[in-house]
């Protein structure tokens, strides 16, 4: 009991900078943006729309509520409380999904909205958007107690730009080069639209990617958090 207080008292920290900063502002142009844009309206190509969607909203959520300067520098005082590593990384991560997790159902119910139909179909795909969800608050969260947000950064641009192209695709683009195929090795490790939109249609293989990947990716940032408090 006392863990999961100290794992619940972390939602205030992500609170405080969904009202206080900009993220709330950012997370409302990223669902703009995914109904802005044209797609296929079916629920396919809304399950793509929910997977992308709950990566970089689950990347900013981490940026703006656990990988700033000032939020890493705090982890050291947090640590002098009667609190563990878990505790805090895992309440954290929970904290971002469920912001990421929100927007992805705003989006998933905006899509059936401005395409006027309903389909059971949908509920899989915004499934599929929290389950993209819980890997990239997973991944993001180790990057930034690793490395800070910069390498968040670069994360979500990889999430916005590159993450729908396969890496069988990567050679038709950037050609055959040894950078290439280590991209390609990469490619298959991080969390992607291209990895997770089978997540609708039930794909074991995926499904456990990204559990792998919430899980993992929170007890990483758990190892990096017990490092500081050494």
């Amino acid at each position: 009991m006392p863990s999961l207080r100290c794992a619940l008292a972390e939602w205030q920290v992500v609170r405080a900078r969904l009202v206080r900063t900009r993220l709330g502002v950012w997370l409302a142009a990223l669902a703009i943006a995914a109904l802005a844009l044209p797609g296929p309206a079916d629920p396919d190509g809304t399950a793509r729309t929910a997977v992308r969607v709950g990566l970089l909203a689950a990347a900013l959520a981490v940026a703006f509520g656990a990988g700033s300067d000032a939020d890493r520098a705090a982890l050291r005082l947090t640590l002098g409380h009667p609190t563990t590593p878990g505790a805090v990384a895992a309440g954290r991560a929970l904290a971002a999904m469920i912001v990421a997790d929100l927007v992805v159902l705003a989006v998933v119910a905006g899509c059936a909205w401005r395409d006027g139909w309903l389909d059971p179909r949908l509920s899989r795909a915004a499934v599929a958007g929290l389950a993209a969800a819980a890997a990239g608050t997973g991944c993001a969260l180790a990057a930034a107690w690793t490395a800070g947000n910069g390498l968040v950064g670069a994360l979500f641009l990889h999430f916005a730009l590159l993450s729908a192209v396969a890496p069988g695709g990567l050679v038709p683009l950037f050609g055959s080069h040894p950078i290439v195929a280590v991209a390609g090795a990469v490619w298959r490790v991080l969390p992607g639209t291209w990895r997770a939109a089978p997540l609708a249609a039930g794909d074991t293989g995926s499904w456990l990617h990204a559990l792998a990947w919430g899980a993992g990716g929170t007890a990483t940032a758990a190892l990096q958090l017990g490092r500081r408090r050494a």
